[in-house]
């Protein structure tokens, strides 16, 4: 559902992340309940694998990019009311359900998934498109809009998780190395064949909190649960393309930075630092009510409808 509303949002500057409040364009309504049926689910043939994807709705399209151990379902609360003003396409990167896997994993790297999103997008065929993505989705919206601008509208990442950002400052340098140490005990689990267990303990590291995963819905925790075979892959991957603030500055895409006000230490440091990397004019949002995951945060949602509907 989508509606009027004359609420306000709490926005950061993307230079100087001061709050700032800006009007609400849009009422964005999510629950379970109201949820409709899923379009069916389509396949598209990009860079050598097929892809999985939901379209719906008409207008400028919208793309959504998941993050870890998600898939095109990550985003289905969001569904009705984007779908209402645009066209909606969520898609489910390759190694993830339902998709086949074309190799053994060794071959999951950042650089990968972003070669399949540029040749997503270009198969869509619908000219420039608005891209939307979280956590390791949200980097690889980074690399798409710094590498192919002319593909996108305006982009939207939600925690894009830079270290190399924060890895020289004082405040950052015990931030990066305990995630680094945290990822390899994730590494040692899933390499040991425990994929499962490596995915709950990435759920309750983005989320800050060590249980957090028990608190989360059954639909929540069987979604995550049905995509645990990737973490292997993921934590052998190689390291991801080099980001930083210089670069970040040269960014030519409109873009929106969130981040939850209750996100882990790490990612408040690092979200906030590469939003005030880019150029001036550009958005960051401190989502209220949130840490690390944002799937169904009517806040986020209405974050990025303010946004979109803005480019």
């Amino acid at each position: 559902m989508l509606c009027l509303s004359n609420g306000t949002l709490s926005l950061a500057s993307a230079r100087l992340i001061s709050l700032l409040s800006i009007p609400i364009v849009a009422c964005f309504a999510l629950s379970v309940a109201a949820a409709t049926e899923p379009p069916p689910i389509k396949q598209f043939h990009a860079n050598g694998t097929d892809l999985a994807y939901v379209e719906e709705g008409k207008g400028t399209t919208v793309v959504f990019v998941h993050g870890a151990n998600g898939d095109w379902r990550s985003w289905e609360l969001f569904r009705p009311a984007v779908a209402e003003r645009y066209r909606y396409v969520s898609y489910s990167r390759r190694y993830h359900l339902p998709n086949p896997w074309p190799g053994d994993g060794s071959d999951y790297s950042f650089q990968l998934h972003a070669a399949d999103l540029v040749a997503f997008i270009q198969g869509l065929n619908a000219g420039p498109v608005h891209l939307v993505g979280t956590s390791y989705g949200g980097f690889l919206v980074t690399l798409v809009a710094l590498e192919h601008p002319e593909l996108l509208r305006s982009a939207v990442v939600n925690d894009p998780g830079v270290p190399a950002l924060i890895a020289d400052m004082p405040d950052g340098k015990p931030l990066v190395a305990e995630r680094a140490k945290s990822f390899g005990e994730m590494k040692e689990v899933a390499l040991a064949g425990d994929n499962a267990k490596a995915a709950v303990l990435l759920y309750d590291w983005v989320e800050g909190e060590k249980g957090a995963f028990d608190k989360i819905s059954e639909v929540r925790r069987e979604r995550w649960l049905a995509n645990a075979s990737t973490m292997r892959p993921m934590m052998s991957q190689p390291a991801p393309p080099s980001i930083s603030c210089a670069t970040l500055g040269k960014m030519k895409v409109p873009m929106l930075v969130t981040r939850g006000k209750h996100d882990n230490p790490f990612y408040v440091l690092n979200t906030d630092t590469f939003a005030s990397c880019l150029p001036p004019g550009n958005r960051a949002a401190i989502i209220p009510n949130a840490a690390h995951v944002m799937s169904g945060n009517t806040a986020f949602g209405e974050a990025v409808l303010t946004f979109l509907a803005e480019h």
